[in-house]
């Protein structure tokens, strides 16, 4: 397919997509990753690992492209607009981060007037299992012109709407409850394995929420935030940031952000432990020493 295509983040994110385009036959594809100026970084080593052709900066490759992806964090994401707004001519700007409408609509703001287009993409489940095929709901004035092409790359995209934010709502409302969840689980499990009740706790849970293997669901949930706590934290800063400016209140929300903090910086992906149990006690090793090491 003859598309000058540019990802920007080359995280689980624009790894996946940079795979998938590539299977499907796209063949100009430039990379930039703010971490590519270490050549250490897992970013560098992904990009050398996948042969990727990575640009000299988010200038080069935003320069000359017809659809740039950014897929960078939360926090990141406003900055990368606006920096990369003097390099590009005509493209489609495809925003995948996971940030409030009101950053939406910044962004969106920081690139009027050029020739951009940019478009909000919220994707609505984790990116691992699906693929190029997750369900990404798109919104802003350009989202149905853009859809008919994403289609043909391959992606799994829904109009959602010309109004910039309305796909980025149903995101993090959707996001409050499941990372909320998560962060639920973990300080219910924390509980539960200090007084040696996790096995009657899931049995109860099982028969209050039915599910076919709570133990592997419980497992799941705990590991999503010790792999991807950081990055969750700062969206759900976003979903209480948009909270905050619909005056609503957030307790649950805040409290979310500082449990997924915790857990990606505990230094645990959850991948070396056979049990649960045993899972259970690194991380509250790990939590007592993370303590200790603030208070000192």
């Amino acid at each position: 397919m003859s598309l000058r295509l540019a990802l920007i983040g080359y995280g689980e994110v624009g790894r996946i997509l940079h795979a998938d385009l590539v299977a499907r036959g796209v063949s100009d594809i430039v990379v930039h990753d703010r971490l590519f100026a270490d050549p250490a970084s897992p970013p560098s080593r992904a990009a050398a690992e996948d042969q990727a052709r990575v640009a000299s900066g988010l200038a080069e490759a935003c320069a000359g492209r017809d659809l740039v992806i950014s897929a960078v964090t939360a926090g990141e994401a406003l900055n990368v607009a606006r920096a990369a707004r003097p390099h590009l001519d005509q493209a489609w700007f495809l925003d995948l981060n996971s940030v409030s409408p009101q950053t939406r609509k910044a962004e969106a703001d920081a690139l009027a007037g050029s020739k951009a287009r940019y478009v909000e993409g919220a994707v609505m489940a984790p990116i691992g299992p699906k693929r190029l095929q997750t369900p990404i709901l798109l919104g802003g004035p350009h989202a149905a012109a853009v859809a008919p092409l994403l289609d043909a790359l391959g992606f799994s995209v829904s109009p959602a709407g010309e109004e910039i934010g309305r796909a980025s709502a149903i995101k993090l409302s959707r996001s409050i409850f499941v990372k909320g969840l998560e962060a639920i689980v973990t300080e219910s499990l924390a509980s539960a394995r200090h007084y040696g009740v996790e096995a009657e706790v899931l049995a109860s849970l099982g028969n209050t929420l039915p599910h076919p293997d709570w133990p592997a669901l419980a497992r799941y949930l705990l590991t999503r935030p010790l792999v991807h706590g950081k990055r969750r934290s700062e969206e759900m800063a976003e979903a209480a940031g948009m909270l905050a400016a619909a005056g609503l209140d957030a307790p649950m929300t805040r409290g979310t952000v500082e449990v997924q903090a915790r857990q990606g910086a505990l230094g645990l992906t959850g991948e070396p432990f056979g049990r649960l149990e045993d899972l259970l006690d690194s991380i509250a090793e790990r939590t007592t020493a993370l303590s200790s090491c603030r208070k000192s």
